[in-house]
């Protein structure tokens, strides 16, 4: 088969390599797309703790089951199927009280072993979730990132009513104000400084964008709550500037989430936590039942025309020019998210 192989930091070789031979347990899936994600960007930069080359990337994709050796199952050859990625240990004690999201040894589909960016991977059937005819190969295709955004507002303990910030208006930032909308927050928020994002966030309803670039942010946010902080204050940017907002806009006994990976061991007003007596709420990949819902939750969105999902998606590359793909990202010159046709 054809794969796009990371055979060293910074080089990616498209080359054919064996199909793989699916085990007890497991089925076989020929992908349609797949999403290039920011951790793969990491990884080709060499930036990963853990990954090692070689390896064949890709932890966002969808495709129809080809194969399939497990007859206990609900799935069936011929279905179009998403894969919840994670590989968890199933021993330690995060695995045993049934937290395998945050498994202490926990291990990736195209991080650890080989993902999606091929014309076939095998993954275990209990970690494959069918789709309706409803979700688009596309928006199928945006399961994964939508799950850490689900995860994320399940996290915060969101309310109905509640006023949001997100800070830093990336793929990730926008699908995570998009889900807390759908939550149930009376008023989304987006703190961000590229003009062209600002536009994207607009183009989705959103309306209100701080631009800290133009005036005082906290001021602004000030006044968008009327001087009582924001109920919940999601954290996307990974900036040390992100986490000072965060901490100054959010209101007392409010809830900070950071998503965003900073670059190195950022510094941030504790402080504020305490005086405050902010809750900081740590949030890691998702659950497996926050990914099966998130499926539900797409298919709600595009149901409803709550948002237009193929606007997230900024390119398209052939498997070919996922080199390509990647260095668009490391620029940061793409606004949504990038897919691989398989």
């Amino acid at each position: 088969m054809k794969a796009a192989v990371l055979t060293d930091w910074e080089k990616i070789e498209v080359k054919d390599v064996a199909k793989p031979e699916i085990d007890d347990g497991e089925c076989l899936i020929k992908v349609s797309y797949a999403g290039v994600c920011g951790s793969d960007v990491h990884i080709y930069g060499g930036h990963h703790p853990t990954a090692q080359a070689p390896v064949i990337l890709g932890h966002e994709f969808v495709g129809i089951v080809k194969e399939i050796k497990d007859s206990s199952c609900d799935i069936r050859v011929g279905d179009r199927v998403v894969v919840e990625p994670l590989i968890s240990c199933g021993i330690c004690e995060a695995c045993r009280e049934g937290n395998w999201h945050v498994c202490k040894e926990l291990k990736l589909l195209g991080i650890h072993s080989n993902g999606g960016f091929a014309e076939y991977v095998k993954v275990s059937v209990d970690k494959v979730i069918k789709t309706s005819k409803n979700l688009t190969d596309h928006a199928a295709a945006l399961t994964e990132p939508f799950a850490v955004g689900f995860h994320v507002n399940q996290r915060a303990g969101m309310k109905n009513g509640d006023k949001v910030l997100v800070i830093g208006a990336g793929p990730i930032g926008l699908i995570v104000g998009m889900v807390a909308k759908i939550s149930g927050a009376s008023e989304v928020v987006f703190s961000e400084i590229n003009l062209d994002r600002i536009k994207q966030i607009k183009s989705f309803g959103f309306e209100n964008v701080i631009n800290p670039k133009e005036g005082d942010e906290i001021a602004k946010a000030n006044e968008i709550t009327n001087n009582q902080g924001f109920d919940v204050v999601y954290e996307v940017s990974g900036t040390e500037a992100g986490l000072s907002l965060a901490a100054q806009a959010c209101r007392i006994r409010g809830t900070i989430v950071p998503v965003g990976f900073p670059n190195g061991i950022p510094k941030f007003d504790m402080l504020k936590v305490i005086f405050k007596e902010l809750n900081i709420v740590g949030s890691r990949v998702y659950s497996f039942d926050h990914f099966r819902k998130t499926v539900d939750m797409l298919e709600k969105i595009i149901k409803n025309e709550l948002f237009d999902l193929e606007k997230l998606i900024s390119e398209i590359y052939q498997i070919e020019d996922l080199e390509k793909a990647i260095k668009v990202m490391q620029k940061g010159k793409n606004l949504g998210k990038i897919l691989i046709e398989c």
